[in-house]
């Protein structure tokens, strides 16, 4: 073994260079305590993955050698990646060189050969390849909408296709779950190139490897649709704060109103919303049905999704008590064809997702003023919550403060929940009866009231024999 270089205050340096396969390759990895920025540096090798331990154990210990030595790292405690790429010529190997963490690199060291195509052209090719097996609304939405969104801003940005300075610009300007999932992707993209001969390295391999996905610090952050914390009461408003905005928007935006009423009244997803017909609308089982969602990437109408929440079921059959907010808000609204939405733009057609959330929100470029920010520059709202928590709103309602039991409100919602097939299917049943407007009763109301009716019954049956007794004592 190799004995450890000595630091100016006598101390071994700690950390052995190691050479191994991550991420499909075979890499060379550098200790932190070598360089002066601290960062891990990941580097490819060239090494045949097939055929790879005798190679790597010679370099590896070449490697820890020249780093002992001080060799791969200038006066300034930065890695030399020129040095790296003399050792790698030296064993006769090509990298595809990356680093996996942004350690400083001198401007006059070597950097991976330019791409054979565009990157945008290396999405449109994934895009494709991927298009068959996606649901047409995600394909349009996420990947040729979302995601080519974040690379078209970046590039733009850093006039540059510079994977790091793309990664970086990311990173620092865009919400981290999905900066993550498209550099992934984008991984995938050069890798089906490399496949396809069509490019010869992979710049954005393994550059999502350590994100993190708790968002960009101060950014504003999209709908994203989950129900992981639908329970979570700091993620919802209180009952008298929706009251608030339902006044508001009366007041301000009585377009509006109904709309925004119906998603607090129901929990129902904005796309639910947005596709609800009036053949919906069961005014003699007093319920209505959310049966499909409305893509605004694609313009068309999808069925529920199938997932494990719905047990196999694609419709939700939701309450409407007669007489209670929502049939009133439902019948307050002039009936249209079976096939016609209910709720409906200024101009009578299908409502923009993205207009809603304008309104909702605000949009600066716009100068729209959002009713959510109205209200707190008012004081009668501290905080800005989505457009999907409208959703939360209500489910946490429902539950904490009407005591409605959560399974009924996660079949009412189509939210995961941990049950039986069959007890889900008895819930389905008994959802039906409850009323999802009024508090439900507690245990102890339950015993009170069986015990009234008892003493009710009990005291008709006395009433009873002392009429049966009188009429006797009179023949």
């Amino acid at each position: 073994m190799v004995n450890s270089a000595k630091t100016p205050t006598g101390k071994a340096k700690k950390g052995q260079v190691t050479v191994r396969p991550d991420s499909g390759g075979i890499k060379a990895c550098f200790p932190r305590s070598y360089f002066a920025d601290g960062k891990q540096i990941k580097l490819g090798t060239g090494i045949n993955p097939d055929d790879w331990e005798a190679t790597a154990a010679k370099l590896q210990r070449r490697l820890q050698l020249e780093l002992e030595e001080g060799k791969l790292s200038t006066d300034e405690g930065i890695f030399n990646l020129g040095r790296y790429q003399e050792i790698l010529e030296e064993y006769g190997l090509r990298a595809k060189l990356r680093l996996v963490r942004d350690a400083a690199i001198s401007t006059t060291d070597e950097i991976p050969p330019k791409p054979q195509l565009s990157l945008m052209e290396v999405w449109d090719m994934y895009c494709e390849y991927r298009k068959s097996g996606l649901r047409e609304s995600v394909y349009c939405r996420v990947y040729q909408g979302q995601y080519k969104n974040y690379l078209e801003s970046a590039i733009e940005a850093t006039k540059s296709e510079d994977a790091l300075k793309i990664r970086n610009w990311l990173i620092e300007n865009r919400h981290l779950k999905l900066v993550k999932q498209v550099l992934s992707n984008l991984s995938k993209a050069h890798q089906l190139g490399i496949k396809n001969k069509l490019l010869t390295h992979n710049p954005y391999d393994g550059l999502s490897d350590e994100i993190t996905t708790k968002g960009a610090k101060g950014k504003t952050q999209n709908e994203v649709e989950t129900d992981n914390d639908v329970l979570d009461q700091s993620k919802a408003y209180t009952w008298n704060e929706v009251q608030v905005i339902l006044d508001f928007v009366k007041d301000k935006y009585p377009l509006w109103h109904g709309f925004f009423k119906f998603k607090f009244l129901t929990g129902c997803r904005t796309g639910e919303a947005i596709a609800f017909m009036w053949s919906d609308v069961e005014w003699n089982k007093e319920r209505i049905l959310i049966r499909r969602t409305y893509d605004y990437a694609t313009k068309k109408f999808y069925p529920l999704k199938n997932d494990k929440s719905y047990k196999g079921e694609l419709i939700r059959k939701f309450p409407m008590p007669k007489d209670g907010e929502l049939w009133n808000l439902l019948k307050s609204i002039p009936q249209g064809e079976d096939n016609e939405v209910v709720f409906k733009s200024k101009g009578g057609k299908i409502i923009n997702h993205a207009v809603f959330r304008n309104r909702y929100s605000g949009n600066e470029s716009s100068r729209i003023k959002g009713i959510i920010p109205q209200l707190i520059e008012q004081g009668k709202l501290t905080k800005y919550l989505s457009p999907y928590n409208t959703r939360h709103s209500f489910i946490t309602h429902a539950v904490f403060d009407l005591g409605i039991d959560e399974k009924i409100v996660s079949k009412w919602c189509g939210h995961n929940i941990d049950v039986s097939n069959k007890h889900y299917q008895d819930v389905a049943v008994f959802a039906e009866r409850v009323n999802p407007e009024v508090p439900q009763q507690t245990e102890l109301d339950i015993l009170k009231e069986q015990l009234r009716q008892q003493q009710e019954q009990m005291q008709k049956q006395q009433e009873l024999i002392n009429k049966l007794l009188a009429e006797r004592e009179t023949k």
